[in-house]
């Protein structure tokens, strides 16, 4: 018995909008060959044989489907997957289903299909108006249409905002609080991967000064009893009551992804989606050999340089240097760590109340 998580990427790069701090577009541009394509029922059949395979029996394999836009591959690639999957399974084996989405391409037979099959679905919506539509080509409506047909249909969904330089931490509680979203994820945007700054990605201070502002009104909420899920912040409860965190990256330490694009090539991570980290094929080869690859070796071996500060940090146990993606952010400025700075507020509320 195993568990397994498969992030799959069934149009690759794909898109019908082209949001101005796309992270996968830099990824894929940034590669010698970028997959611009639908991943085949073929591809998807090995990729579910093989999951199983390396399972074994009574196991629990997630399959996440993300982007690009996942939903350009069609409900019938979708439909295809879960008849597959379905058929290859032993009885005991349970097989979750969720999907990332940017929204504007649900309708009423996608919804059907979600109920049916009990995907949980992220969508991505920045805020409010104004703010949604500065980097996501004026989606907005479409979105809130897409949100209300997941509602009527009693799909399970949650809400992924990036956040930008410009995002107002007051004002996005407020959004997510006036709209009934109690399940968010912020995802803070970086620079491109050449380095180059950009006019949206958050700095150092601004990325703790976010955090510090929406910790108060997250904190404020559950302390009043009211359920409010934040993913970075259930997950530094977690680690400060039992040491556990489900975020990869929450600790400092990286966990091996199975990251399938749509030609079936896979990769160790989503942030790292690169050539000099690239695994075999899943049409080729094993979860085995994939997971001895000297892609995922690399990508295990590389490590972004962690803040000074760390070595004395009074909070490392409850960070261990974060998500290394992140690092460059942590760096900018010298004697100054943000994710130091943030946790030591947010340990400072938590205790005072206990």
């Amino acid at each position: 018995m195993r568990q397994m998580t498969a992030l799959v990427k069934p149009a690759s790069s794909l898109c019908n909008l082209k949001c101005s701090y796309c992270f996968y577009c830099d990824e894929v541009e940034n590669r010698k060959n970028g997959v611009n394509s639908v991943m085949s029922n073929e591809t998807a059949e090995n990729l579910i044989k093989k999951a199983l395979d390396f399972c074994g029996e009574n196991s629990d394999i997630s399959f996440m489907f993300q982007g690009g836009e996942p939903l350009l591959a069609g409900i019938e690639f979708f439909r295809n997957f879960i008849h597959t999957a379905d058929s290859f399974k032993d009885d005991k084996t349970t097989i979750r289903y969720s999907l990332q989405t940017n929204g504007t391409l649900i309708d009423e037979e996608f919804c059907e299909f979600f109920k049916e099959n009990n995907f949980l679905i992220g969508v991505s919506l920045d805020g409010d108006e104004a703010t949604h539509n500065a980097h996501r080509c004026d989606s907005f409506e479409k979105v809130m249409q897409g949100i209300s047909l997941l509602k009527k249909h009693g799909v399970d969904f949650n809400v992924l905002s990036v956040i930008t330089a410009k995002t107002d931490a007051s004002k996005l509680f407020e959004f997510y609080i006036s709209n009934g979203f109690r399940d968010v994820q912020p995802i803070y945007c970086l620079d491109p991967l050449n380095g180059e700054k950009s006019s949206f990605s958050l700095d150092a201070k601004a990325f703790a000064r976010f955090q510090k502002r929406f910790f108060n009104l997250w904190f404020a909420e559950i302390s009043n009893g009211r359920r409010f899920y934040v993913r970075d912040f259930d997950n530094l409860l977690s680690l400060m009551t039992n040491g556990f965190a489900e975020q990869c990256g929450a600790t400092g330490r990286c966990n091996a992804q199975l990251v399938v694009e749509a030609d079936g090539t896979c990769y160790p991570c989503d942030f790292y989606c690169l050539d000099e980290y690239e695994c075999p094929n899943i049409n080729t080869a094993s979860i085995e050999d994939i997971l001895h690859s000297n892609g995922l070796r690399k990508f295990m071996e590389f490590d972004e340089p962690k803040n000074k500060l760390c070595a004395s940090c009074p909070v490392r146990q409850l960070c261990g240097g974060g998500c290394k993606r992140y690092r460059s952010l942590y760096n900018q400025l010298s004697g100054y760590c943000p994710r130091m700075d943030f946790i030591l507020h947010a340990v400072e509320k938590i205790r005072n109340v206990r």
